[in-house]
């Protein structure tokens, strides 16, 4: 095998041209078999292609790859295999050949404790995760706020149909309990470039699930994330401090948003997204405790909301400074969702009576375009605006969300909100001008 490897190397190495054209060179010197030469020289070359493509298919051209179980992982879902795991991206990440990969294979269960996987490496790598991943099932002492974490690495994909599971009940019962103030997130990504996660299951997350912050270029798509409606802080995928990030085919249920997006967000797209249960997909919270906001270019397009709390959503608190501005909500579709269409400017922790400030978060060019579907709250748009920095900009256009139950007509809640509807709208929002 390591022979064929050098003589395709070669061959891909000299190009399929120049291999044919040696051949034929060889042959025009022996004139009297020069046509016998000629044909044999075409059956050699397509014997080269089928060459290529097999070693393509059986990962012959693929890099080195670092399996786990070969650094003493035992994948019985009982010895703790965080060392092991260590040690194979250690190996892996000072290796400088290209196409360097970490293999954790299909059909066993690896415990792992709290573990940081950190860059920067001497080559992009590939996280092949076809097995399952559990958290140990009890609580620890949160030095770290990540179970798994992926630190400084440019060049890292994570790929694979395996399962990563948090085993988080146990947290979710010590919040309840009011003896844990808080858990850790489950997977994070974090200070990266050019970031592929993709084919992953992910479930029971003590938080949240999956993490991206002050990371640019990242990929996440075809994830499948579960927990309980009722899971507190579950949040599915949250962004934060982040650029250029794309979220797609995915589909999540939790017991908080589906998608949140933080402060420092800029240029996120999100689309094919199955969300519920769940929050519905929700910019912020934004400026609590005083902080300031920064979030713009924010598209969300193509996404379904089954049974959800809320569905396109943007929340902040009283008090914040900064900007949420340069964001679309289109072509949704609402299966029940409590609030499909929803500004809260008067977020706090308690959700009621929040105390009107002197400053806020100034959300503006906010685009509702194609939502359509069935509210499980007759109030089905709620435009909730502060006194002191009033929304600017909204635009609803094509909007025709009706009432779950036909006693309950649909209807919509403004204050503060400044803008225009298009089209068809139902139900009439009448703080914004028709045109």
């Amino acid at each position: 095998m390591k022979g064929l490897y050098h003589w395709i190397r070669f061959c891909l190495q000299f190009g399929y041209a120049g291999f044919h054209k040696t051949i034929e060179n060889a042959c025009s010197q022996r004139q009297n078999k020069k046509q016998k030469c000629a044909s044999v020289s075409k059956g050699v070359a397509n014997v080269f292609l089928v060459l290529v493509f097999a070693s393509l298919a059986i990962g012959v051209l693929s890099g080195p790859t670092y399996n786990v179980t070969g650094y003493g992982a035992k994948g019985d879902g009982r010895t703790d295999d965080t060392q092991a795991f260590m040690a194979a991206w250690n190996a892996a990440c000072t290796d400088s050949k290209a196409g360097t990969s970490v293999l954790v294979p299909a059909g066993k269960t690896f415990l792992l404790s709290a573990v940081s996987f950190k860059g920067p490496c001497k080559s992009s790598i590939h996280v092949q995760i076809d097995g399952t991943i559990l958290a140990p099932n009890k609580t620890w002492i949160l030095n770290k706020v990540h179970w798994i974490n992926f630190m400084f690495i440019k060049g890292l994909t994570i790929a694979g149909s395996g399962v990563i599971d948090g085993q988080g009940a146990i947290w979710w019962h010590c919040i309840a309990q009011k003896q844990c103030a808080t858990a850790p997130m489950a997977f994070n990504i974090g200070n990266c470039m050019h970031v592929q996660l993709s084919g992953l299951s992910f479930k029971n997350s003590p938080m949240m699930h999956v993490t991206v912050h002050d990371t640019v270029g990242a990929n996440l798509t075809k994830l499948r994330i579960s927990a309980p409606a009722d899971s507190p802080n579950t949040d599915g995928v949250h962004i934060e401090r982040s650029q250029e990030v794309q979220i797609t085919h995915s589909t999540i249920g939790t017991g908080d948003d589906c998608i949140s997006i933080g402060s420092g967000t800029y240029n996120l797209n999100v689309s094919w997204i199955d969300c519920g249960p769940g929050h519905g997909i929700s910019i912020g919270s934004l400026g609590r405790n005083g902080s300031i906001a920064q979030v713009e270019q924010i598209h969300v397009s193509s996404c379904n909301f089954y049974q959800t709390t809320n569905g396109a959503r943007i929340k902040t608190w009283q008090g914040g400074r900064g900007y949420a501005k340069g964001i679309s909500f289109k072509n949704l579709t609402m299966f029940s969702a409590r609030r499909p269409i929803i500004i809260d400017q008067y977020y706090c922790e308690h959700r009621n009576n929040c105390a009107n400030k002197t400053s806020a978060v100034q959300v503006s060019n906010v685009q509702f375009d194609g939502v359509a579907g069935s509210s499980a709250d007759n109030e089905a748009i709620v435009l909730r605006c502060s006194e002191s920095t009033a929304c600017t900009g909204i635009t609803l256009a094509n909007v025709n969300i009706t009432s779950a139950d036909p006693a309950r007509p649909a209807t919509a809640f403004c204050l503060n909100a400044h803008g225009k509807t298009r089209g068809t709208v139902i139900p009439a929002v009448p703080c914004l001008d028709g045109r």
